[in-house]
């Protein structure tokens, strides 16, 4: 029996390092409890594999077990507090989400890019007992909504049209169909303006102004929003609130270059 050698003992604490992070990401984008079966299909991993790694993740709190499915667990929330308690980025835009959310009365957050997602990293929700719902550490899609236009904009052409490659058409909440060709000629309105919009694209009746936070030099760490409902959010308020976004993400932007 030849015994691997320390070269492929390695690659193998690295595949498994990636199928556990890849059961963490699929266990986070489901909806709710699911079985061994279905989530080693979803990752693409066998299922003893599957079973051996999350006994691991269960036995360290990532994963709990309820019925013979699984979902994430609580010890995955330290992580998160530990992120947005050391992260400048997200302290640097707290006051600055609290002020635009008051002035506008919508709710404010802070988008960073994740591969080809999006993630909330900080929001204030909006004083009105109605208003759009964000959570901290919620993830969507890159190609619907302002925040993700300011996103894509930002991204190396070559990365770009490799991430738009599969999307020849996008269908938005409210059935509009946009070709690649059409959202690419967005993207490009996007970088000459300086701000982006989105009516309904995600969600029907929910309007979004998002402009990007960058640091000294141009560079785009990340996308402010803010959003709200078509009833209140009017053409005319919309107008209103975009000069006021775009300052506060050039405060942010300042402010976090300074820590």
């Amino acid at each position: 029996m030849v015994l691997p050698g320390p070269a492929a003992q390695a690659s193998q604490s690295v595949r498994s390092v990636e199928r556990a992070l890849d059961l963490l990401l699929a266990l986070e984008q489901v909806d709710g409890p699911i079985g061994l079966s279905e989530l080693a299909r979803l990752v693409g991993i066998p299922k003893p594999t599957a079973q051996r790694i999350l006994a691991v993740l269960e036995r360290r709190g990532f994963v709990q077990k309820e019925r013979r499915c699984y979902l994430l667990g609580p010890g995955i929330v330290p992580l998160a507090g530990a992120f947005l308690a050391g992260n400048s980025l997200a302290k640097a835009s707290l006051p600055v989400l609290e002020e635009i959310a008051a002035l506008s009365g919508e709710t404010s957050s802070l988008q960073v890019r994740n591969g080809f997602d999006r993630v909330v990293v900080q929001r204030v929700r909006s004083p009105h007992s109605i208003g759009y719902t964000l959570s901290i550490g919620q993830r969507l899609p890159l190609q619907l909504g302002a925040s993700g236009k300011v996103l894509m904009a930002a991204m190396p052409e070559e990365e770009l049209h490799r991430f738009l490659e599969p999307f020849s058409l996008l269908r938005r909440a409210g059935g509009e169909v946009v070709t690649r060709e059409t959202l690419m000629a967005q993207i490009q309105e996007v970088k000459l303006r300086g701000f982006a919009i989105s009516l309904g694209e995600r969600e029907t009746g929910v309007i979004s102004i998002a402009a990007p936070v960058a640091r000294p030099g141009g560079h785009v760490v990340a996308a402010l929003a803010v959003t709200g409902p078509s009833t209140r959010m009017t053409p005319e308020r919309v107008e209103q609130l975009i000069p006021e976004t775009r300052r506060a993400a050039r405060e942010i932007g300042r402010l976090y270059s300074r820590m």
